[in-house]
């Protein structure tokens, strides 16, 4: 793989929703990298006006100034503008597949928002066709690059505390009636792809894949209650999902060592360092989005592939999310884990 970008990185926006509006602020935040070209349906977006884009971050949309950006209606003519370097696909799920490859095949770099897609055949898909056509692929696990988060791999990976006893992952929010296609399962794999796939690549990356897994719901509208079986292991949780109109987003972790503890909630970081005592903690650095984008432009200048967020690693929290989903389904029938 190569490609050297000695001046700017020229970018294309596919899809102009929430997660559109909050890549194109990253991304212009960096320097040497151009927003050449969007694409949207929403004509007042390809205008530049971002300020109705819905969300569960209670991050506001802007407006910008979209004067000196090439527009399309099209995600095939935006895919095939021979000045673009890379493509960012911030669209429905069951569509990242097809933009992947077509981008791919065009010669363009992509990055993906999250989940990977759809199906493990999907994910294989895509990994085969970065491959073929010696291109980056990276997909937006932005939690590998949240402070928060990268300070709680530390403190399971550092050593400082001992081994991990239990670790449970938290993540919640009211059935999201921002964006319609979420709730069509087809579109995107519903709550435990779309939603708790950051937790699940957490798991992964942190604790590696587990031997079993069981998986019950909750009882509202598209939940779960999972759990990781490590043998001799610590035992992993995952919990949350998708419930009621007006209830509050969020996202944390209960991490238990033998020597310490770290918690992470809607109130912020705590670390109990195993004096008894526990301590507000200020996990430093950049804000996961733009980090994760200049991760990737990174990548891009070098023509190597993301170590760091590597595209596997999604494939992998993808089927094990549908692993979730089936012992679910099956009313919590513990599974063995083969990624």
């Amino acid at each position: 793989m190569h490609c050297c970008y000695d001046t700017l990185v020229k970018i294309g926006i596919i899809g102009l929703g929430f997660m559109g509006a909050v890549h194109y602020k990253a991304f212009s935040a960096i320097e040497d990298v151009s927003v050449a070209a969007v694409c949207a349906n929403n004509p007042r977006a390809l205008e530049g006006d971002l300020t109705q884009v819905g969300g569960n971050l209670g991050r506001s949309g802007e407006k910008y100034d979209f004067s000196n950006v090439r527009k399309y209606r099209n995600w095939a003519e935006i895919v095939a503008d021979p000045d673009l370097d890379a493509v960012d696909i911030c669209l429905p799920t069951d569509l990242h597949l097809p933009v992947t490859l077509a981008a791919l095949k065009a010669g363009k770099h992509v990055f993906s928002e999250k989940p990977m897609a759809l199906t493990a055949r999907d994910c294989d898909e895509m990994l085969a066709g970065a491959q073929q056509y010696s291109k980056i692929l990276m997909v937006g696990q932005v939690l590998r690059f949240w402070p928060d988060y990268m300070y709680l791999r530390e403190f399971v990976t550092g050593g400082r505390y001992g081994a991990v006893r239990t670790a449970t992952f938290v993540r919640r929010t009211a059935i999201p009636d921002w964006s319609k296609w979420l709730l069509d399962e087809k579109r995107s794999g519903g709550m435990l792809l779309d939603f708790l796939i950051h937790d699940i690549d957490q798991a992964l990356d942190i604790f590696g894949a587990p031997a079993k897994v069981a998986a019950k719901s909750l009882g509202e509208i598209d939940t779960v209650s999972s759990t990781f079986i490590y043998p001799g292991g610590p035992e992993v949780r995952i919990q949350g999902g998708w419930f009621a109109p007006g209830t509050p987003f969020a996202m944390g972790f209960d991490v238990m060592a033998e020597r310490g503890s770290l918690e992470f909630s809607p109130s912020g970081l705590r670390l109990n360092d195993g004096s008894g005592k526990a301590q507000s903690i200020k996990a430093e650095g950049p804000d996961g989005y733009e980090a994760e984008v200049r991760y990737f432009v990174d990548c891009c200048r070098a023509g190597k592939s993301p170590e760091r967020c590597p595209p596997e690693a999604s494939a992998r929290a993808v089927k094990l999310a549908l692993l979730m989903k089936q012992s679910r389904d099956e009313g919590g029938k513990q599974l063995e884990c083969v990624l």
